[in-house]
């Protein structure tokens, strides 16, 4: 039986971070989507008449007042997890996404949480080029992971501005969409993406986007890992999240 789904005009941000199973003694289970839960929840997406896809197009779509059928799939920080997971999953489903990278740790590991003991592997550049050749989108998310709202204006600046040209060289394409690392988001840091030339930003105020919102200061849908499938159901197709701004 096709399930229904209370779509409205919004764009709904969904935010996910490692598509794996978490390792024995993380701190932060939560971060970690496994790949047979991943593959569920695209199903159930496509079940509800909705389709996956990168910030460019939902965003897009949300300026002409029809994103309603379309979740911005988006990863934070830029596992290695994700190319080696997440993309054929996204692919079986004819899905895209925007993956938020953090651009002095390409080929690196997650150093901003070396202190939880935990380290995971980010993308190299290769892996980088290979999740942008099947069609999936790459968006900033600094060079470093810091708390935004510590840093002098000089630095905040060279954070945003310089991981944006990185990946642009690195990749050959256009890199507008900006993630706040932690979500720190102030005027200061709001103006220092302006300046750097993004087009969006995320926040992790929770919500569904409307064409109304600053897109420089988007609300996003945490996915976490550990929630069944019926909580992701109700963010997908009600306006549950909305309610919960």
């Amino acid at each position: 039986m096709a399930a229904k789904a209370m779509h409205g005009n919004g764009l709904r941000i969904f935010t996910y971070h490692s598509i794996d199973h978490p390792p024995v003694g993380t701190p932060l289970p939560k971060l970690h989507v496994s790949p047979e839960m991943f593959d569920r929840q695209c199903r159930w997406l496509t079940r509800l008449g909705m389709r996956g896809v990168s910030m460019s197009e939902g965003y897009r779509a949300l300026r002409e007042g029809n994103a309603g059928k379309l979740v911005a799939i988006t990863l934070d920080d830029g596992y290695q997890d994700n190319v080696l997971h997440a993309a054929p999953i996204l692919s079986r489903y004819g899905f895209s996404a925007t993956c938020y990278v953090v651009s002095n740790t390409i080929g690196g590991d997650n150093a901003w949480d070396a202190a939880l003991g935990v380290p995971r592997a980010m993308m190299t550049a290769d892996e980088l080029h290979a999740w942008q050749q099947q069609g999936f989108e790459i968006g900033s998310h600094t060079c470093t992971h810091p708390h935004l709202d510590r840093l002098d204006p000089a630095t905040l600046a060279a954070e945003m501005r310089e991981s944006r040209q990185r990946l642009q060289t690195l990749t050959g394409a256009a890199v507008e969409h900006f993630w706040y690392p932690y979500g720190d988001h102030t005027a200061g840091v709001g103006g220092a993406a302006r300046q750097a030339g993004y087009v969006t930003a995320t926040t992790t105020r929770k919500g569904i986007a409307q064409t109304s919102d600053d897109p420089l200061q988007l609300p996003r849908i945490s996915i976490n890992g550990g929630r069944g499938i019926a909580k992701f159901v109700l963010y997908a197709g009600t306006a549950y999240a909305e309610m919960r701004r």
